[in-house]
Formats: structure tokens, sequence, C-alpha cells
């Protein structure tokens, strides 16, 4: 019988088989475990750009808002340098101290909404 294995060669063989199993199992745990980590932090960066992105979106808002009112200042300020140069008499009346302290007010919570110091 020149083919057959010896009951010792089959033994070893066996260990061997239930050695490279086990080392199999612990590194399938092993990985298992890692994919488990990277896909945690995988969920973390996600939740991360979602938290970027609505910050981006609110500061978008609060520029377009900024740049309406900024508009309406404008508007306000040309009708009244307008009302300026047709003078005291007639329909114009020149700017009053109230809407100048008014555009001042305006003005100064823009500069504050935006974080800019008045030159």
């Amino acid at each position: 019988m020149a083919g057959c294995a010896s009951d010792s060669a089959l033994h070893a063989l066996q260990e061997d088989t239930s050695a490279v199993a086990r080392q199999n199992s612990a590194y399938n745990q092993t990985v298992a475990a890692r994919v488990q980590q990277l896909s945690d932090r995988v969920t973390q960066f996600e939740q991360s750009q979602a938290e970027t992105r609505h910050e981006v979106a609110r500061a978008a808002a609060t520029v377009d808002e900024l740049r309406v009112q900024l508009q309406r200042l404008q508007g306000d300020v040309q009708e009244t340098q307008h009302l300026e140069q047709r003078g005291p008499t007639g329909e114009g009346r020149g700017t009053s101290a109230a809407e100048v302290a008014n555009f001042e007010t305006r003005l100064g919570e823009m500069e504050r909404q935006l974080g800019v110091t008045p030159p």
C-alpha cells in the first residue's frame, strides 16, 4: 500500500488543518472588528459632513438675508440722496436727523451681523 498515508501522517495533517482553521477564525474575527471600526468612522465622517453642510446652508441664508438688507439700505440712501439733491424747497425736504439716525442704526446692525468694524 504505497499510496496510503500512515496514521501518524494523517493525525499530523488533521492537527495542521485544525491549526489553520483556528488561525483563519482569529483572522476573520480581526478583519470583522477592523471592518466595524472603519464603518463606525465612515458613519462619524458622514455625520460630520451633514453638520458642515447644514452650517454652510445656514451661513448662505444669513448672507442672502444680509444682502437683501444691504440692497434695501442702499435704495434708501439713494432715495435720500435724490431728495437731498432736489433741495429744501418743493417736494424735497432734505435729510432729517431721524432718517440719518435710522440709516446709522441699520448700518450698525448689519456691521454687527457681519462682524465688521466701521472705518
